[in-house]
């Protein structure tokens, strides 16, 4: 607490007046990058027609250029820290996660997406954007997946769409 004050130009009990400890200006801080994330997500998808893929492509592509923008931001969002795994519930705007679903939701109903459980098509979807981000924070894909230089995450989310598409698509 002491370093961040010193860093913030305060003291370490006007940090106190406002947290208890360190894990509530922790959670707080975790708290406020959720909603830098979950506006992302809005502002991406916020132009597109309600019920169209092209929201939930925009969701995937916001969701990808979030966790390149702001590396360290998204690992501490989204890998396991002390206290190990969360429920979903528990998570600020459930990561996300809502706001995907009800693109899902509203794609279904407008036919723009086969008839499914909303709800399995959503991991199903989150996942595929996840574990694009997570391969590339933890490996060099270059040897395996060639783009332009290096393997870029919008990259191989763009040419691995068809895999989604065909698969999605009434």
């Amino acid at each position: 607490m002491r370093a961040v004050a010193e860093g913030s130009g305060i003291t370490a009990a006007a940090i106190y007046k406002h947290f208890r400890d360190k894990t509530a200006l922790v959670e707080h801080l975790v708290g406020l990058s959720f909603q830098n994330y979950e506006r992302s997500l809005l502002e991406a998808i916020a132009p597109l027609p309600v019920g169209s893929f092209a929201r939930i492509v925009a969701m995937g592509e916001a969701y990808i250029r979030f966790a390149a923008e702001h590396e360290e931001e998204f690992k501490i969002l989204f890998m396991p820290l002390r206290g190990g795994r969360k429920k979903l519930s528990d998570v600020p705007g459930q990561g996300g996660y809502a706001i995907l679903r009800q693109c899902v939701v509203e794609a279904i109903a407008a036919g723009s997406i086969r008839d499914d459980d909303p709800d399995l098509v959503a991991f199903y979807l989150w996942s595929r954007v996840h574990g694009i981000v997570m391969l590339l924070l933890a490996c060099d894909m270059s040897e395996v997946v060639e783009t332009e230089g290096s393997a870029r995450p919008l990259d191989l989310f763009g040419s691995t769409r068809s895999f989604v598409v065909d698969g999605l698509r009434k």
